[in-house]
């Protein structure tokens, strides 16, 4: 079973969209109690562990997991360090800027093979590419502050170049009304489709392609956990049932939106726009190497990558060792779906 904390009413009965299986939970297993720190609000982004609970895809696997979801005051970075969630879901950024303070973590899956993340321009300024940008009004959201400094860097490009225009996390009114030619950071299937539906539509550069890839949405533990054997059976117990998950939502990511709706899980999610992420999203949690080896697969040179940027950065005073705190074995262990 699984519980939320914090939530803002009951789960409702499945869907009638997408079908829940049902069958007998195995009874060789021990129960297993799990905290798992996601990464984001109960939406279509984390379906995978919110349908796992309703198809009993956690429960067959012997394991109770309490989910937290992401909201103010939540970080899940700390709360697996101090030992108050067994998993962790979140940029791996956060978790190798913990590292840099001395923490121990493992990271064994990561949902996204590319960075989400983007700048976003407005379509009628012209701008396709970061060589444009010079002389523009540029929206930087203030916790992107370092992030735009970096990314303006990494493509031979002086902050002071543009005109900036700091903004709040939530903010796409500023390039809306024109007052900016451009915006970061946004999620490509968040902020975007937001923008279109104002009427303004809109070019995007991936930072992916531009020297800032990331495998967001990493999941991750304490060392010490993952150096327990009977505590890796358990993460393995875990993923295992999220992927049959992510299978079901591969088969229909928009039935897999409108199945997170129907849960009101929380209030105020828009089906266009979650239809929007699921589809967009699925796009972004395939690669070759998910082809090949399976779903969730993590890949280090992206890892070093994302090191490499937070070094540059000043977010750590040094290069972090990633290939040290990569594991597949969780990955292998689970027989990950090929997709």
């Amino acid at each position: 079973m699984i519980h939320f904390t914090p939530t803002r009413r009951l789960l409702l009965a499945g869907s009638a969209t997408l079908a829940l299986p049902s069958f007998r939970i195995a009874s060789a297993q021990s129960p297993s109690r799990l905290t798992v720190a996601l990464g984001y609000a109960p939406n279509v982004e984390m379906f995978g562990a919110l349908y796992a609970v309703r198809a009993g895809f956690f429960a067959a696997e012997g394991l109770t997991v309490n989910a937290v979801p992401a909201s103010t005051g939540v970080d899940q970075v700390q709360m697996v360090a101090a030992g108050r969630a067994d998993i962790g879901i979140v940029g791996p950024e956060q978790i190798i800027a913990g590292a840099g303070r001395g923490e121990k973590f493992k990271i064994f899956a990561a949902q996204y093979q590319r960075s989400p993340v983007c700048m976003t321009a407005r379509r009628d300024s012209g701008i396709t590419n970061p060589s444009q940008l010079p002389g523009r009004p540029i929206a930087v959201k203030i916790p992107a502050q370092t992030f735009f400094e970096l990314f303006m860097r990494k493509n031979g490009l002086r902050p002071d170049q543009v005109t900036v225009t700091p903004i709040g996390r939530t903010d796409v009114a500023t390039i809306i009304s024109g007052r900016v030619h451009a915006m970061i950071t946004t999620f490509a299937f968040n902020e975007p489709r937001s923008i279109e539906m104002a009427g303004v539509p809109v070019n995007l550069m991936p930072l992916a392609q531009y020297g800032m890839n990331a495998q967001t949405n990493s999941y991750f533990t304490q060392e010490r956990v993952f150096a327990d054997p009977a505590k890796r059976d358990v993460l393995v117990r875990y993923l295992r049932a999220e992927a049959k998950a992510w299978q079901e939502y591969f088969k229909d990511p928009a039935a897999a939106a409108k199945w997170i709706i129907d849960q009101k899980f929380i209030d105020g999610l828009d089906l266009d726009q979650q239809v929007f992420l699921a589809r967009g999203q699925a796009d972004h949690m395939r690669s070759a190497l998910t082809a090949e080896r399976g779903l969730m697969w993590v890949d280090p040179a992206i890892y070093r990558e994302t090191a490499t940027n937070l070094q540059l950065s000043g977010v750590t005073s040094t290069v972090i060792d990633t290939d040290a705190m990569l594991s597949t074995e969780i990955l292998e262990r689970a027989g990950m779906p090929r997709i």
